[in-house]
């Protein structure tokens, strides 16, 4: 953990539906700053550059008639079970990652300059990439197995697809063990509020 003077940086970790975003609202209206990673990275396929990379390493094929990238086709070359799919995801993340993490970096310092009391870091893989050793702290959601379920069913997510993803990450109990606080979000969200603001002494 590093210490950041007057900014809390706060990691915040956890599986898909398990309240992340709830707990970056809640600290974002009390003044905090909220970097979503995965809006950053998607705002990055809008850079004239980062289209122009994609399109050398994937062809034409992939932009819409108004020359904007079309993420539907870029998903169909990503995301798949085959070696191919496997390696165009390896380079399409070598064109979209470092320029995230710039973006992330920058935006981070800037919170740091202007003395925001918080940050709070949505990175996906957040201890995978390294990006805990700029935290004062993370935080992890805990979402009870059945309750878990049903939230994902009602986001249309697929089960199969969220184990493939959760095989190249790092167990969550390990992930667990390394955050300093496990949030249990097994009641409403204004208990899990509650949480937060006693958490942050508020």
């Amino acid at each position: 953990m590093t210490a950041t003077g007057n900014t809390r940086v706060i990691g915040i970790i956890g599986p898909p539906c398990s309240g992340k975003s709830t707990v970056a609202r809640q600290i974002e209206s009390m003044g905090g700053v909220w970097l979503d990673a995965d809006k950053i990275a998607k705002e990055q396929l809008t850079r004239s550059d980062v289209i122009d990379a994609i399109v050398l390493d994937f062809g034409a094929g992939v932009l819409l008639d108004d020359g904007t990238l079309s993420r539907e086709k870029i998903a169909d070359l990503v995301f798949g079970s085959s070696d191919e799919s496997k390696a165009r995801l390896k380079t399409l993340e070598s064109i979209v990652h470092p320029r995230t993490r710039q973006e992330i970096r920058t935006a981070l310092q800037a919170a740091r300059e202007h003395r925001a009391e918080y940050v709070i870091l949505d990175v996906p893989l957040l201890l995978e990439s390294g990006w805990q050793s700029d935290c004062d702290e993370v935080w992890c959601l805990s979402v009870p197995p059945d309750r878990h379920q049903a939230l994902l069913a009602a986001r249309g997510w697929d089960l199969d697809e969220l184990k493939r993803r959760e095989k190249r990450q790092l167990p969550w109990d390990e992930k667990r063990r390394r955050s300093d606080w496990v949030i249990e979000n097994d009641g409403s969200i204004d208990e899990l509020t509650k949480k937060v603001r006693d958490r942050l002494g508020r």
